[in-house]
């Protein structure tokens, strides 16, 4: 007699059972870890864009322009697509950045729809924001001073600009 062993149905079930209720609870917390990761790469991203717009303005001597593009060639006011870089007297790009459009909506509230730096690295219009939402509400920000400088939105102003993502 062969001695054999194996596992009954009632195990497998059980086994089954345990599998599904581990997947139930990982399952949001590895899309919420994606999620997170996203946001984080976007922001890097129009972080890094503004400031190589700020750079090349100082490095160069010239006024540079910074705007939401759907083509990569022309200006637009939805930023959820991507941006250009070109210098004002110019009409070909010295960058472009294209995002697929999708729930992480990039949005930019400022006086005008796009950001130009002069030569010396400030920009001619008030402070903006640059800002992210999830879950209505704001993931991140980044703010601009007229001076060009960026900061990172603290928590609590976020919280404040929370309704900017209804």
């Amino acid at each position: 007699m062969i001695n054999q062993r194996a596992f009954t149905l009632v195990e497998m079930f059980i086994v089954l059972a345990l599998l599904a209720i581990l997947g139930h609870i990982a399952v949001p917390a590895l899309q919420d870890f994606l999620e997170r990761n996203q946001q984080r790469a976007l922001y890097d991203q129009v972080a890094r864009a503004i400031q190589h717009a700020r750079s090349h303005a100082v490095t160069h001597r010239v006024r540079v322009q910074l705007c939401a593009s759907h083509d990569g060639l022309s200006c637009h006011t939805d930023w959820s697509r991507g941006w250009l870089l070109r210098e004002v007297k110019q009409t070909t790009p010295l960058a472009v950045t294209q995002l697929k459009d999708d729930k992480r909506r990039l949005q930019w509230s400022g006086f005008q729809p796009s950001i130009q730096f002069y030569s010396n690295g400030s920009s001619p219009s008030s402070n903006g924001r640059f800002f992210s939402c999830h879950k209505q509400k704001i993931s991140w920000q980044l703010i601009l001073n007229r001076q060009g400088r960026l900061r990172i939105g603290s928590p609590t102003e976020n919280t404040a600009e929370n309704a900017r993502c209804s």
